[in-house]
């Protein structure tokens, strides 16, 4: 073969490869030789905003209180979890045992408040309120109730709870009992002196806060007993020590003397009962833990600074 036989011979084969490689494969195993494909800047400018606000609603997600509704009515807990959509995440239980079993898995995951039926299977509202205040003391419980009674509210708020619902529930109180008991929580603030009492019943099970054993089991029986009569020798004999000794001990820890606590536990108490105007001062003095008007009025004067009904106008005109 002439020498312009073998130069064609090789200009033809080195045009097949040429042609094959622009060809796109399909075989197993290569890849495709198609050019990449660019998505368009229309395409990425309409997906990054959503994708910025799925990324949000997560974060806002995170952020919201933990809440638990207990009720055996299907249809009350759904209408809970609709309402709460945005303000409150919702775990569900359909009676008193399946509410433990949802306490003891979510109480160290910072659960922040329970939603508890008066009536329900397997265990009463009463049953599982004082398993909370005594096991989780640091998680506020709300009664729901369609009896409507006051006694019963009472009996509720004396019980431990921090405040009562009564069916039909209203959305806008139900939303305003949620921000209210979840706000200090989720905010992170530190408490006022009015609170300092709670807030060491909640320390004795906190183990970076430094306080005496016997000062710690004061603390948690105050912080479940506080609307009954407590005497200093009830508390000195919890903590294990002498009155004169618990006394210099308390304050010594505390910032304060155990009465002053109490006063400010139980105003704390009050103030809450007061945003609701079917009590009557009277009631609400009871409630948190007073036995006589004067003295509440005069206790209430000096930590807030006015008296009850004065408060009672303020928040309702607020």
């Amino acid at each position: 073969m002439d020498q312009a036989s073998v130069l064609g011979v090789a200009a033809s084969a080195e045009e097949q490869r040429h042609r094959a490689s622009r060809r796109p494969y399909h075989g197993s195993g290569l890849p495709s030789a198609s050019l990449p494909r660019h998505e368009s800047p229309d395409r990425k400018a309409s997906t990054a905003p959503q994708e910025l606000k799925a990324m949000d609603s997560l974060r806002r997600n995170e952020s919201l209180p933990l809440v638990l509704v207990v009720d055996d009515d299907a249809p009350v807990r759904s209408f809970m979890r609709i309402s709460l959509e945005g303000t409150a995440k919702v775990v569900e239980a359909s009676d008193g045992e399946q509410a433990l079993r949802m306490l003891e898995q979510h109480s160290r995951r910072n659960l922040d408040l329970v939603l508890l039926d008066y009536v329900i299977p397997k265990r009463s509202g009463l049953e599982i309120l004082r398993a909370v205040r005594l096991q989780w003391p640091w998680i506020p419980v709300v009664i729901i109730t369609g009896f409507g009674s006051e006694d019963l509210a009472i009996h509720a708020l004396r019980a431990g709870a921090r405040d009562y619902l009564r069916k039909p529930i209203d959305v806008n109180q139900l939303r305003q009992t949620v921000v209210t008991l979840t706000a200090k929580r989720s905010s992170g603030m530190r408490p006022g002196p009015e609170i300092l009492m709670e807030e060491s019943a909640d320390a004795a099970m906190d183990a970076s806060r430094a306080v005496h054993r016997g000062i710690a089991r004061a603390l948690a029986f105050a912080g479940k007993h506080f609307t009954e009569s407590i005497t200093l020798s009830e508390l000195a004999r919890e903590a294990s020590l002498s009155k004169f000794h618990f006394c210099r001990l308390f304050h010594r820890q505390m910032g304060v003397s155990f009465r002053e606590c109490l006063q400010g536990l139980r105003v704390r108490r009050a103030r809450a009962l007061l945003a609701d105007p079917g009590l009557s001062v009277t009631e609400v003095a009871y409630a948190a833990g007073f036995n006589d008007l004067s003295h509440f009025d005069k206790v209430f004067r000096r930590i807030v600074g006015v008296p009850p009904s004065e408060y009672r106008k303020g928040i309702l005109r607020s």
